[in-house]
């Protein structure tokens, strides 16, 4: 009878599912990008490609850090709704400062080409 209480005071319960969905898809992206993005030439210089990888770094740091956060059982239930907000600023920021890096390797492409 404890789980099931234990599992209705789980603030974040509805939230789990979708985060990991999106966190799982994002995550490939990523990695998918830095496979092709690893064999290739960067027009600009190393500086850039050193801040593309950085972003990359820190983008995919930042989502293993939401899934870990999201599926992590034993939060702290009474601060339910703070500890959620608290993962979904790090979701969008892992997610904006990647997306930032994608944006620099695909201008620095363009304006090569």
């Amino acid at each position: 009878m404890i789980v099931g209480a234990n599992l209705m005071e789980d603030k974040i319960q509805s939230f789990r599912q979708p985060l990991v969905t999106a966190t799982g898809i994002l995550l490939g992206f990523i990695l998918n990008f830095m496979s092709s993005w690893v064999k290739s030439d960067v027009p600009l210089g190393d500086v850039l490609a050193y801040v593309v990888g950085l972003c990359m770094i820190t983008g995919i740091t930042c989502l293993i850090s939401v899934l870990y956060r999201v599926l992590r059982m034993n939060y702290p239930r009474e601060q339910g709704e703070q500890y959620y907000q608290r993962t979904l600023r790090v979701f969008m920021f892992g997610v904006c400062v990647a997306f930032a890096g994608v944006f620099i390797d695909a201008t620095l492409n363009f304006w090569a080409a």
